[in-house]
Parts: C-alpha cells; sequence; structure tokens
C-alpha cells in the first residue's frame, strides 16, 4: 500500500510539468536581438536592410582655397599651409565622418605670401542633400631653425551643403602671422 500511495504521489506531482509542455505554437511577433550581460542592454540584430546597404552616390568635385599672408612676425621665412574638408553623412543609425586635407609651402617673397590649395574628392554619400561639408585652414610660420614660430587657424572657413556633382567651390581669406 504505501508503495502505491508512493507512486500515486510522484504522478501528482510530475503531472503538472509534463501538462505544462505544450507543442511549439506560431512565433510570436518581437525583435530579434541579445541581453548585453556587461550593460544589461537590449541590443536588438540589425536588420538586412542595414544603412550601409542603402544606395550610396559618388559625389565629386574640388575645394580650393587661396590664403594672403601678410607677415608681421619677425624672422618668419618658412610658411606653411593646410586645408581640411571634411562631411558627415547623416546615415540614419550611425553618420560617417568622411576628410580630405591639402598642405603646401606658402610662395612669395617679403611681408605678403600666398598659399594655393586644392581638394578634389569624390565621396559616396547617402544623404547628399542634407549634409554640410565644412572647410578649415591652418597656416604655419617658423624661421626654419627653432622659435620664433606662428600659427593661425580658422575652423570653420566656410560651411555649407555638400554641392552638386562636379562643382568647384573657390574660398579665400587674408591671413596675418
Amino acid at each position: 500500500m504505501k508503495k502505491l500511495l508512493l507512486i500515486c504521489m510522484c504522478c501528482v506531482m510530475v503531472a503538472p510539468a509534463v501538462w505544462g509542455q505544450t507543442q511549439n505554437g506560431p512565433a510570436k511577433p518581437g525583435i530579434l536581438g541579445y541581453l548585453d550581460p556587461h550593460t544589461g542592454a537590449f541590443r536588438p540584430v540589425p536588420s538586412e536592410e542595414s544603412p550601409d546597404a542603402n544606395a550610396l552616390t559618388t559625389f565629386t568635385g574640388t575645394i580650393t582655397v587661396t590664403l594672403t599672408i601678410t607677415l608681421k612676425t619677425i624672422g618668419l621665412t618658412n610658411i606653411t599651409c593646410s586645408e581640411e574638408v571634411s562631411v558627415i553623412d547623416a546615415i540614419t543609425t550611425s553618420a560617417r565622418f568622411l576628410a580630405e586635407s591639402d598642405t603646401v609651402v606658402a610662395t612669395g617673397t617679403g611681408s605678403t605670401r600666398t598659399c594655393k590649395l586644392s581638394i578634389p574628392y569624390a565621396w559616396a554619400l547617402a544623404t547628399q542633400s542634407s549634409d554640410n561639408m565644412s572647410t578649415s585652414y591652418v597656416v604655419f610660420g617658423s624661421t626654419g631653425t627653432g622659435p620664433p614660430q606662428r600659427s593661425s587657424t580658422l575652423s570653420p572657413l566656410d560651411t555649407r551643403k555638400v554641392p552638386a556633382n562636379g562643382a568647384t567651390t573657390a574660398l579665400t581669406a587674408a591671413v596675418t602671422l
């Protein structure tokens, strides 16, 4: 009798666990992802239609900067100029930063020097119509053997929408060192 009672009690205890097992039903809608154990944040798995899958269009052009430099610091003989142009492509999930630069030695003698910088670019952009490009410059002067050294920076010199394909953007600035 004790054995029968023990068997019945085991069946009563196991029955709810067995009945709780259901057949796999249709999948419920949700977001596929994982829980980051370090931060406790849920990280969705990127969809197959990632931003990089969007069609990128290549925009080309040239940015020229002409800098006229007036030397007022005594002893400066070596003058170098740099230009940088950058754009942030505002793709919806993570923006991409693109940058180009050019460096030249200034021409001229005496107290006036000139730097003519030119950057041809070819950027593959997803959101060109809303992207802004920014142009900056740095002019550096030295004696060639040590101090005095001087520099002048302007950032941004210019900010504008990325021009239409094939455009040339000409900028000028006057700089005093």
